[in-house]
């Protein structure tokens, strides 16, 4: 694999110049440019930069998600490492949701980073197993209403009426008398939502629509 060039974003000066040291003594690397942070990334060259390495510890200017967020705009497609998590569950997962290929955290070595850069220069993305997880069940939140928009697209406009008077707790008698229609057509129309719906109640329908909605009206008054 041939050699690649690294552009540290690092803000302490007695770190950058200690990683620069350990890692231009690498035989994998080709050569090293840096900045002090995330505030000098304009001023970088970035045609023969492979990939940037970035600062994200405690007690560092601004949030450790806002500098990955900073140096992922500025590297065009090149993948941006965190380096000095400490392990927290939540700081790894806001770097990996900022632009972050990889997460390097305190206790690994120059050879771990080393074969972290590889593997992010491979296109993989590199961090705990759990944190893989954390990052499917987020995927699973985000796209829940969206399916459950398309689920509630197969109602008929009757059935979405019903299922709204469902939210406001209406029996099936209730709606009946309102819509002038039998209770036995209504125990159908409820019926029908529930199997459209693939939920197992009224109840689970009438939340699901309530969920939705809420979610739209939080998205349309979104700044």
């Amino acid at each position: 694999m041939e050699r690649f060039s690294l552009l540290l974003c690092i803000g302490v000066r007695i770190y950058r110049e200690g990683l620069q040291k350990a890692l231009s003594n690498h035989a994998d690397v080709r050569f090293i440019r840096v900045c002090s942070g995330t505030s000098g990334l304009n001023s970088v060259a970035f045609d023969e930069i492979d990939c940037v390495l970035v600062d994200v510890r405690a007690g560092q200017s601004g949030a450790g998600s806002s500098c990955v967020r900073a140096a992922f705009a500025a590297a065009r497609g090149r993948p941006v490492i965190a380096l000095g998590l400490d392990g927290d569950d939540s700081a790894l997962l806001a770097s990996v949701e900022a632009g972050a290929a990889a997460c390097v955290t305190a206790d690994q070595s120059v050879e771990d980073l080393v074969a972290i850069i590889r593997a992010a220069l491979r296109g993989e993305l590199v961090c705990p197993p759990r944190i893989g997880r954390l990052l499917q069940e987020q995927l699973l939140r985000l796209s829940r209403p969206e399916r459950e928009v398309h689920r509630l697209s197969h109602l008929s406009s009757r059935e979405r009426h019903i299922l709204s008077l469902l939210t406001d707790c209406q029996s099936n008698k209730q709606i009946a008398r309102g819509l002038g229609l039998e209770v036995s057509t209504i125990k159908n129309h409820v019926h029908n939502i529930i199997v459209k719906l693939n939920v197992h109640s009224r109840t689970e329908a009438a939340e699901m629509l309530r969920g939705v909605d809420n979610g739209l009206m939080r998205i349309s008054h979104a700044p």
